[in-house]
């Protein structure tokens, strides 16, 4: 192995685990309610940082979104929005199954369904190719890890006291919502956020016209993610407003001790942008290697980073033992079908 290719991998790593750590802190913002912190972080995550980093790093990039098709548009924020739906039902499965087990159902979808998707769209003739065997094993592997994930969450909740489980999103009762509640919106966040890989896809005419402007490989992706991240904020914006005008907690962004909370959520955006750069800088590192192993590397270090932070924080504090084993049992079959699906998307392309 080169020094390039391990720089990479090094660099994909350290991009997961940010990646994965990036929800952690939302356990600590305990005097805003979950909407509130939510806003306050999509928003800088999906729409002040991504300009930021667009401003810095595109030429004219007002230029480069006036030359793409509109069609590429058009895809780029519809399938955002839908994405931002995903997105805003994750924040809730994250709070009440808690980082490590909420982490592992929303990518375990995500992987499976962005990867199978774009091919049944673009390319149906391939889903009967030999070359699918891998791809369809990595997923009904992922399936089977997911069965055991959600088993080991209802051993989870058998361990507790029914009044400490809640059936909403609620920061100060983190990892304790209703096991069944709790999975049904991470299953329906996975769905929804596979919506990403889609608006990447048919929104590439806004990469290709930023390539076209003089902007770099790594630079031209920055011009597709503003729109598509802007887009899925706007679905985030909308259910959040609904809730904190039905409570009446938008005085919480200014209440005493809310600097802290606002530092809190700005951690949490700086995490999920670093990561998200970090890994195209990794992958791109690794060259050709980069579709092979950076994918698998990245969504294994995600969900390994997710739970080894669940586990150190609580989440699994007074389970029985029985849910520890199928804990762990699922972690390592979620990971074996990321890897599975990282290799079978290689041979796809």
């Amino acid at each position: 192995m080169t020094v390039a290719i391990f720089a990479g991998l090094g660099l994909i790593i350290l991009a997961g685990m940010l990646m994965g750590c990036s929800i952690l802190p939302m356990k600590y913002c305990t005097r805003w309610k979950w909407e509130n912190v939510w806003l306050a972080f999509t928003c800088l995550a999906q729409t002040v940082f991504p300009l930021l980093v667009l401003l810095a790093t595109v030429p004219r990039p007002w230029q480069v979104y006036s030359a793409a098709k509109m069609s590429a548009l058009v895809s780029a924020l519809l399938l955002g929005f839908g994405w931002g739906i995903g997105n805003t039902l994750s924040g809730i499965g994250y709070t009440m199954l808690g980082v490590g087990l909420g982490t592992s159902v929303v990518l375990g979808m995500t992987a499976s369904l962005g990867s199978l998707l774009p091919l049944a769209i673009l390319f149906p003739g391939r889903l009967r190719s030999s070359s699918m065997l891998l791809l369809y094993v990595g997923v009904i592997v992922m399936l089977a890890g997911l069965s055991i994930t959600a088993q080991a969450g209802r051993w989870r909740q058998r361990g507790r006291p029914k009044s400490e489980i809640t059936v909403e999103a609620d920061i100060q009762s983190f990892g304790r919502g209703d096991i069944r509640i709790g999975l049904l919106v991470c299953i329906i966040s996975g769905v929804l956020s596979s919506m990403l890989n889609l608006a990447l896809v048919f929104g590439d005419g806004i990469r290709l016209s930023a390539l076209k402007a003089g902007a770099s490989d790594f630079a031209a992706v920055n011009a597709l993610w503003l729109p598509v991240e802007a887009a899925g904020f706007l679905a985030t914006f909308v259910y959040c407003s609904y809730l904190l005008t039905r409570s009446n907690n938008w005085s919480l962004y200014f209440s005493k001790g809310s600097g802290s909370h606002w530092l809190i959520a700005a951690v949490m955006a700086a995490f999920f942008i670093t990561g998200l750069s970090i890994y195209g800088i990794g992958a791109a590192r690794l060259g050709e290697m980069g579709a092979i192993v950076g994918f698998p590397v990245f969504m294994s270090t995600i969900v390994l980073t997710g739970n080894i932070a669940g586990l150190v924080t609580g989440e699994w504090r007074q389970s029985p033992r029985i849910a520890y084993l199928y804990g762990v049992l699922g972690l390592a079959v979620l990971i074996l079908a990321i890897v599975c699906i990282g290799l079978g998307r290689a041979r796809l392309s």
